[in-house]
């Protein structure tokens, strides 16, 4: 049994997107038509949602009904838990990300990043460390573990500058009492 034509257009779809979003889109609805439980349709469409036209709540619906069709495609919790961190909603990103842990033959590495860029974002900066440690630890090369080294240099500079104005509101208030 060869590859059928859907599989192939799935495939011409991704090797389009993103530099031929158009031609990509038309390929996945040909794809979705034919056998509405693609998961990787299902998925790309989501991410097209996601990063081509902004439309989250769309983009959701595709990531969710890609992990409804697969609950083991991982790309699918890696795109969906990032895209629950950019629009603060932790909780549910947490929740993601520890669904994808359970997943076999997860990135480890890339599920403890994920969990470091949510914590930064809320400012948890020794907790984002931790994370992007383990990520560290979970590498599999050496530029993924310089990156990380990066991300830990980022929350270090923030969490000196947290410290600096936190000194400067202390201060003010001192001379505020004082006056």
């Amino acid at each position: 049994m060869g590859i059928s034509t859907y599989e192939v257009m799935y495939i011409q779809a991704r090797d389009n997107y993103p530099y031929n979003v158009e031609e990509c889109i038309e390929k996945l609805h040909y794809v979705i038509a034919a056998d509405s439980e693609h998961t990787g349709a299902q998925f790309l469409m989501g991410k097209i949602y996601e990063e081509q036209l902004e439309d989250y709540k769309q983009a959701e619906f595709y990531y969710r009904m890609a992990l409804y069709l697969d609950n083991d495609y991982l790309p699918a919790y890696y795109q969906y838990a990032e895209m629950l961190i950019s629009l603060d909603r932790i909780d549910e990103a947490l929740k993601i990300i520890g669904l994808g842990k359970k997943v076999p033959g997860a990135d480890k590495a890339k599920l403890a990043c994920l969990s470091g860029l949510l914590y930064e974002k809320y400012e948890m900066y020794s907790t984002a460390i931790d994370y992007y440690t383990d990520a560290k630890k979970a590498a599999m090369n050496t530029c993924y573990m310089n990156a990380m080294d990066d991300h830990i240099k980022r929350v270090k500079d923030k969490q000196r500058l947290d410290k600096k104005s936190r000194k400067k509101e202390a201060k003010e208030k001192k001379e505020k009492k004082a006056l």
